[in-house]
């Protein structure tokens, strides 16, 4: 496997840079960020055709660089760990993050090569550069040599959920993105989502990953997310519940036909994490009324892969889908054109 051999980077004849993690590669970035900062846009595709639309009227960051009588914005960012933050009392209007895939990615052991020599040309005086390594006791990831479990992941992501969800206001959204091919990763998500009292009231496919990425290529692994949004209260439609495979595969089957219409091909990869995503949502939907946040978290993730199997399994759901026609695009618009239909129907929680 490739890895980078020129920390400086070099240019095609073109002038666009050779691989990804050179410097010439990283500056080029991190002036398209700064540009997209002053005139955001977004991406729609027709099948594998894009155009760019931009939003007219917003800017990203507290001060516009063009437009210096424009009002400034204030933005707080902190290096802290989130399972201690002090937030005030449904304060927040939704929160959205990323957190880690469990043990996919080992985040302190990657970043500690370039930490060391960052802190070198720095100084260890400098903020945020005080400590000597990036490896920490409590990062939250599974890691069998640092003997962290998925207890251990478990819990951190509930400490962090429960700050989160008590500084929302009723009914603002906590939204995350996560994917996994393993269904314990999925069982420590669906805790820290109920041990704060929130339900899962939708959960949908975003492509997120390229399959060319070197940490990817060749290992059948999903490029597609589920982007979990969970909420105290709110309702969500009918036809998104199911309680069995069948139900499971029907849903899926839509899913499935929406990412072909948005030019991607699903792979066997893709489809398991899709499954995974919304058997972990019906899990939470069934156990939420009767979930005891104090019991062991052994016997909570049992519980909880117990009622995810009495749902469906995704080699149940794989089966069924592979005996399926793929839906027509025109008969698949989960969120498009029968959105008004769809809710017009909805289960409140």
């Amino acid at each position: 496997m490739q890895v980078e051999s020129n920390f400086l980077g070099l240019r095609n004849p073109n002038g666009s840079p050779v691989g990804s993690g050179a410097w010439v590669n990283i500056t080029e970035k991190y002036t398209k960020a700064k540009r997209y900062c002053t005139a955001p846009f977004e991406v729609l595709f027709n099948g594998k055709k894009k155009t760019t639309h931009y939003v007219v009227g917003e800017w990203i960051g507290e001060k516009h660089p063009e437009l210096p009588g424009a009002a400034p914005r204030e933005i707080d960012i902190r290096c802290a760990s989130s399972t201690n933050i002090d937030l005030a009392p449904q304060s927040l209007d939704g929160v959205f993050t990323d957190p880690p895939y469990f043990g996919m990615v080992q985040y302190g052991e990657l970043m500690h090569f370039c930490y060391v020599w960052l802190r070198k040309l720095m100084g260890g005086d400098f903020p945020g550069l005080e400590p000597t390594t990036t490896r920490h006791v409590d990062e939250l990831t599974g890691n069998d040599t640092a003997e962290r479990t998925i207890e251990h992941f478990a819990e951190g992501l509930a400490a962090v959920y429960k700050r989160m969800a008590t500084a929302l206001k009723p009914g603002a959204p906590l939204l995350f993105t996560y994917h996994h091919n393993k269904q314990e990763a999925y069982q420590a998500a669906a805790m820290a989502i109920l041990d704060v009292g929130l339900t899962c009231s939708a959960s949908l496919p975003c492509p997120a990953e390229m399959g060319g990425s070197i940490h990817i290529h060749g290992t059948a692994s999903s490029i597609v997310d589920t982007v979990f949004v969970c909420r105290d209260s709110g309702a969500t439609p009918r036809a998104w519940l199911f309680d069995n495979a069948a139900g499971l595969a029907r849903l899926m089957t839509h899913e499935l036909a929406e990412l072909r219409v948005a030019g991607m091909k699903p792979t066997i990869g893709d489809t398991r994490c899709i499954a995974f995503g919304l058997i972990t949502r019906m899990a939470i939907w069934g156990l939420r009324p009767e979930w005891i946040w104090s019991w062991p978290t052994a016997k909570k993730l049992a519980t909880i892969r117990a009622a995810m199997n009495a749902l469906a399994t995704v080699d149940e759901v794989c089966a069924l889908l592979q005996g399926t026609k793929p839906a027509a695009p025109e008969s698949c618009s989960m969120l498009s054109g029968i959105d008004h239909r769809i809710f017009t129907d909805a289960v409140a929680f």
